[in-house]
């Protein structure tokens, strides 16, 4: 049951629309604007219903975590000279995850694993803004076996290192493996790539970084 729990949150995460990237000029004219606003709250409500059909009950993440698992603060990615403040984040009342505040911020989703703790946690971030790049520009640009450095309010700090990274169409993704239980502490990275599609307000694909902890790599694979 615990891997069913998590898909329709990732669809929800790869309809995280990078909004902030979209240019005044890419705006649809009115009507078109209306009739994809249209479709997109149906494909919502529907993913919504289909959250809530499977009763995601966030209480349960806490039987997996240990003493590893921490609430996050901050990311540091110094590979591509990054280090962002990391916000918690809910989803909105239409079913969509929610977005950091800022396109300098990185959003951590509350009611799902703790970076340290068996299950793959995930934080997401903008790639780009209206007035240029956001905190994860360059994610693209991070190798295996870089570090990903995640640390408390109080100092703690938990270090994944990067497997490898992937990119899907934002509609067709492995849902369980990006969202989904593990024994090994897990963290994904997820932002916008490819073209940003002017009808649909977005980019059209989801980059996701695979980082596992520090003392669950396993050279073997």
């Amino acid at each position: 049951m615990e891997m069913y729990k998590w898909m329709s949150l990732v669809l929800l995460c790869f309809l995280f629309a990078c909004s902030s990237a979209e240019e005044p000029e890419a705006n649809a004219d009115a009507e078109q604007k209306a009739t994809d606003t249209s479709k997109q709250t149906e494909e919502k409500e529907s993913l919504r219903d289909t959250y809530d059909s499977q009763k995601i009950n966030a209480s349960t993440t806490s039987e997996t975590t240990e003493k590893t698992a921490i609430t996050p603060s901050t990311i540091t990615l110094p590979a591509i000279e990054v280090k962002a403040d990391i916000e918690n984040v809910g989803r909105y009342a239409n079913g969509q995850m929610g977005e950091p505040e800022s396109v300098d911020g990185v959003g951590w989703y509350k009611d799902g694993y703790q970076p340290g703790a068996k299950g793959s946690a995930v934080l997401a971030g903008h790639v780009d803004s209206r007035t240029g790049p956001a905190v994860f520009y360059n994610l693209e640009d991070l190798e295996e076996g870089d570090e990903i450095i995640v640390t408390d309010e109080d100092g703690t700090e938990q270090t994944f290192i990067v497997q490898k990274l992937e990119a899907y169409d934002r509609k067709n993704a492995p849902l369980n493996k990006i969202f989904g239980f593990s024994y090994r502490r897990q963290l994904n990275l997820i932002t916008c790539t490819g073209e940003f599609n002017r009808e649909a307000g977005t980019h059209d694909e989801r980059l996701v970084v695979y980082a596992v902890h520090e003392d669950d790599v396993n050279p073997a694979g």
